[in-house]
């Protein structure tokens, strides 16, 4: 059926192990069948969903058909880019839920729901098959309407985020909260492995006293020549922790922790020319696949230097930092 080939467009870049992802609340319609004997198909509006985050090695799928949908049946289908599938059948219309496990390991595939009395089939959702680190997986509460739910997954499960503890002992992540810089000095930090800090006598930041929550995250991102901070008087300087971080900051934050040379061959960017401050650092984070990017209307893309960079994002970046050429870098001799 074509609507399934159409969706089969998952990257493929696997590890050892396995953890499992659906696309955030991917919508379902409807396609059309023709109906059993003469009775005209019943509305069915099917919908697939995971719970965030996956659980390792199994992924859970749920749907909602319409109220005055009659559906005796349903299927679960699984389809693989070498074009093998897996069908799970079972009875009964009270069912709204579905757990998969045993998904083979090293393959990209496309999920979707199916009445069998009507023959109407959901739209396929992508799943992301790759490994996650072996850190706690937070269940953070306000992921519905990102992207980057596996990114934030990942985030977690490597230790860089807890995310905020609601009062009700919930979390949430707040994937559109600007990344504040004494939060990007913290990301880094644990990236990093958190390595022991040889903490000075004096801060070297006259707005970071040694009692700051992170106020060892930020002096190890001085000591590693990640930043300078902003000069003042008489040789001070500040760091401006509560400060959200520009995306042209970010890109020269990445790029020096990870110590590498670069040369640009050409402007990515039609808003970062090459006299920009952060030239070379925001070119090399085009290269190294750690950003794309905006496309804008009139075709040309930018990159937006001067907007901050939003939490959700951040776990983007540091995502593909880790899993580009320039993996675990941050730290290392």
């Amino acid at each position: 059926m074509s609507v399934r080939s159409t969706h089969r467009r998952l990257a493929a870049g696997l590890i050892a192990g396995l953890a499992l992802t659906l696309a955030p609340a991917v919508a379902m319609t409807s396609a059309s069948a023709a109906p059993v004997g003469d009775a005209p198909a019943p509305p069915v509006d099917l919908r697939v969903d995971t719970s965030m985050p996956a659980v390792r090695g199994e992924v859970n799928v749920i749907w909602n058909p319409s109220a005055d949908a009659d559906i005796s049946e349903y299927a679960v289908n699984i389809y693989y880019d070498d074009g093998s599938s897996d069908l799970f059948n079972y009875q009964g219309a009270s069912d709204r839920t579905y757990t998969v496990t045993g998904l083979d390991d090293g393959q990209p595939f496309d999920i979707e729901v199916r009445s069998l009395r009507t023959e109407q089939f959901s739209d396929p959702a992508q799943l992301r098959v790759t490994s996650l680190d072996a850190g706690p997986v937070y269940q953070f509460n306000d992921l519905a309407s990102t992207v980057f739910q596996y990114e934030i997954a990942w985030l977690s499960s490597a230790g860089i985020t807890t995310g905020y503890i609601n009062p009700d002992w919930s979390r949430s992540f707040a994937p559109s909260a600007p990344v504040l810089r004494e939060q990007m000095a913290a990301f880094l930090y644990r990236y990093a492995g958190s390595p022991p800090v040889d903490l000075p006598p004096s801060s070297p930041f006259t707005d970071v006293s040694p009692s700051a929550t992170f106020y060892k995250e930020i002096v190890w991102l001085a000591q590693q020549e990640i930043t300078t901070g902003y000069a003042g008087p008489n040789g001070t300087a500040t760091f401006r922790p509560s400060a959200p971080v520009l995306r042209e900051q970010m890109a020269a934050f990445l790029f020096r922790a990870s110590g590498t040379d670069f040369s640009p061959e050409a402007q990515s960017f039609s808003d970062v020319p090459p006299t920009a401050t952060f030239y070379f650092e925001i070119e090399w984070l085009a290269a190294a696949g750690i950003s794309t990017g905006y496309l804008e209307a009139n075709g040309d893309t930018t990159f937006r230097p001067s907007q901050a960079v939003l939490r959700e994002q951040m776990a983007a970046f540091i995502y593909r930092l880790e899993t580009g050429p320039f993996g675990k870098s941050i730290g290392s001799a």
